[in-house]
């Protein structure tokens, strides 16, 4: 009995502290999103240099979405910005997905960030997901508001500007 109260202890010590460290995740709310966001999570991991698996430091960000539009989603686009330690902007990622999601149906995407300096991210990093823009089957295209962004965007750094997150032409 005394073991299993040990081991029960010891688990609920080792989820504190993972709970305590982790980094924050943010669903941006926007007023008329073609997807739902329904479940995000960022993530800072560590470099990894291994035989099947190798990356620098990076942040990982995963995106639960559902298709509210009324129509069939086939392509679309996440944006992730992350913010280090200090609710500094690092970054702006955009996740892209060429996938059909039928009405109401729902999918999930993974996308690795690897900003300059990422282990500032690790603990008490914010990331910070949104809707940038969907394509339909009838070949219309929804874009996220640049202003409606910018804005979110500004309550974790204030001095964010529109050029920071705007997609770099290559």
């Amino acid at each position: 009995m005394k073991k299993n109260f040990a081991v029960f202890g010891g688990i609920v010590f080792f989820l504190a502290v993972m709970t305590a460290n982790a980094e924050n995740s943010v669903i941006l709310e926007q007023k008329t999103p073609p997807l739902k966001i329904t479940q995000y999570t960022a993530k800072y991991q560590p470099e990894a240099r291994g035989t099947y698996i190798s990356h620098p430091d990076q942040i990982e960000h995963t995106v639960k979405y559902q298709n509210v539009s009324g129509k069939v989603v086939v392509a679309l686009q996440i944006g992730l910005a992350s913010f280090d330690s200090f609710n500094n902007f690092m970054d702006k990622l955009s996740g892209w997905s060429v996938e059909t999601i039928a009405l109401n149906a729902e999918a999930k995407g993974t996308w690795a960030q690897s900003p300059y300096g990422a282990f500032k991210f690790q603990k008490y990093g914010t990331g910070v997901a949104f809707v940038n823009a969907v394509r339909f089957d009838d070949g219309s295209i929804w874009q996220a508001d640049p202003d409606e962004i910018l804005t979110g965007l500004q309550k974790f750094e204030k001095g964010l500007k529109k050029e920071d997150i705007e997609e770099k032409k290559k």
